[in-house]
């Protein structure tokens, strides 16, 4: 008698596609990612892909919403300091990190690495809710009086769009600076302080 065939669990199987997309994209790049490629590396029927992501586009969504899940995550972790104005730049600090740990998936989140890749209202939720993280680091800085009072989504907006050019500018190489680290670091610390009171 012969020992019954186990089925990988639904959930496993999803995590396993999502996985192995995330390692081919960061190892080699958005071109890289392929169906069978995907399935393969997961070990797995190209036919997975399709069951639980509806194809390729549906895997490279799930990947951009997990890289604003993260961002969303490293905002609200930074919380924990005491120093509000701190938070602010430790956030900058911590989203510099996070892109160049997942070179692969930033491009995918901000600097349309997939042609044709379009994410639908609720997967682009995720960048909202991300961006409101921000703005809530945004209005404890506010209310604590360690930057001035005006309108929280326009200074978050600003400081994410500054610190957007710096990443994007060092993912590209094209920061000419030797110390590329102490540079953001300063960048950081010279943005929040144009926002402090005089």
């Amino acid at each position: 008698m012969t020992a019954a065939r186990t089925r990988t669990p639904s959930a496993e199987v999803r995590a396993d596609l999502l996985a192995a997309a995330g390692r081919i994209l960061e190892a080699e790049g958005a071109g890289a990612l392929s169906v069978r490629r995907i399935a393969a590396e997961a070990h797995v029927a190209p036919m997975g892909v399709y069951n639980h992501f509806d194809g390729k586009h549906g895997i490279i969504e799930a990947l951009w919403v997990e890289g604003f899940e993260r961002l969303r995550a490293v905002l609200e972790a930074v919380r924990a300091l005491d120093d509000p104005a701190e938070v602010l730049v430790e956030g900058c600090r911590r989203y510099r990190v996070l892109a160049l740990e997942h070179p692969g998936t930033y491009r995918i989140m901000f600097l349309g690495g997939i042609p044709g890749f379009e994410p639908t209202p609720d997967a682009a939720w995720s960048s909202a809710l991300a961006f409101e993280a921000l703005v809530a680091n945004v209005r404890r800085a506010m209310d604590a009086g360690a930057i001035v009072a005006g309108d929280q989504v326009q200074t978050a907006q600003v400081i994410w769009a500054a610190v957007h050019g710096w990443v994007s500018l060092e993912l590209d190489g094209l920061v000419f600076l030797s110390d590329a680290e102490g540079g953001a670091e300063a960048m950081a610390r010279t943005l929040i302080g144009g926002f402090r009171p005089a």
